[in-house]
């Protein structure tokens, strides 16, 4: 029996304009085991949070699944997503604001989250809402109160609570500390790897930051303009990128150590290429100082390297 809770096949995402069908996702394959950390990281615009949205359901027209298939835990659910968000599959996005109600008290979010996907009674909804105030690091004496009046950190704790009263399998998190400063952004990734090891609990985090990736997932997905550039063990990848974005990626973090402050952090030249306007071959060979004909006229899938790249399979054949 297969250990992966969810598995992306071959995913295409497209969306129609009045001169032609532009490619947000890009013949995307990838799985998330059962209990583990996978990592979704790239510049804006490289198809991470609609990659999160397809799998939950959350795109809507002119945007589409026009190819591939999504599965979880052996069911087809591309088709019929509703089957299986919120009480399943849950998500946690970048601004809290955004996500909780400012008319409704915490307590009474929390409880509609709960009775709607779960059978249980109104007084053990209160109870499983105060427990999951707990979870979060919130005291449940808090129920009554208004988003306005939690911090930014604490309000994201909420969102997290949220996500988490179904007591979903799989949860998808949006860049859900870009809003928080570096002290809470720790706490909340902490909390975050604290539930998914207690619970049992899948995470996709969706990331431009390579620090957050490397602190705190299991495995990393590499994804620019829309297709999977790398995708392996987070410490190898840190440690030993193979794709020349990868590489940039990871030379551009900063790193605490004395030698980093005596020079410039890398810069990957040039920027993500506009939808309309995606290279041939590798879209990624303009920025790339290693890139050939090859690069340039045929696009590399990831075969027997994690990278999509031909310059591994250059080197391999020397």
């Amino acid at each position: 029996m297969s250990d992966h809770l969810l598995e992306i096949k071959n995913l295409k995402i497209t969306v129609a304009t009045r001169r032609n069908v532009l490619n947000l996702v890009d013949n995307l394959t990838l799985a998330v085991k059962k209990g583990e950390i996978l990592g979704l990281v790239g510049e804006s615009g490289a198809g991470k949070s609609m990659t999160g949205s397809a799998i939950i359901g959350l795109i809507e027209k002119p945007v589409k699944i026009s190819g591939g298939e999504i599965w979880f835990k052996g069911k087809r659910i591309d088709q019929h997503p509703d089957e299986v968000r919120g009480h399943e599959i849950s998500m946690i996005f970048q601004d809290p604001m955004m996500s909780l109600n400012p008319l409704w008290r915490i307590g009474d979010q929390l409880i509609e989250v709960i009775t709607t996907h779960m059978n249980i009674s109104h007084q053990d909804a209160i109870k499983k809402a105060k427990h999951c105030l707990v979870e979060v690091g919130i005291d449940p004496s808090r129920m009554n109160a208004y988003p306005h009046t939690f911090s930014g950190g604490m309000r994201q704790r909420v969102v997290i609570a949220l996500a988490l009263a179904p007591n979903p399998s799989l949860v998808i998190a949006d860049e859900p500390t870009t809003a928080l400063d570096v002290s809470i952004q720790a706490q909340i990734l902490d909390l975050l790897k604290q539930i998914c090891k207690t619970r049992g609990t899948s995470i996709i985090l969706i990331t431009h930051d390579m620090a957050v990736i490397s602190q705190t997932t299991d495995r990393v997905c590499v994804m620019y303009s829309g297709r999977l550039a790398e995708i392996g063990i987070t410490k190898e990848i840190m440690a030993h990128p193979q794709h020349p974005y990868t590489k940039g990626l990871v030379a551009s973090t900063p790193q605490i150590d004395a030698s980093s402050f005596e020079k410039m952090l890398y810069q990957i030249p040039g920027s993500m290429p506009a939808l309309d306007n995606i290279p041939s071959g590798c879209a990624f060979h303009p920025r790339c100082e290693h890139a050939h004909d090859k690069c340039r006229a045929e696009r590399p899938e990831v075969l027997s390297n994690r990278a999509a790249c031909w310059l591994l399979d250059a080197n391999e054949g020397q």
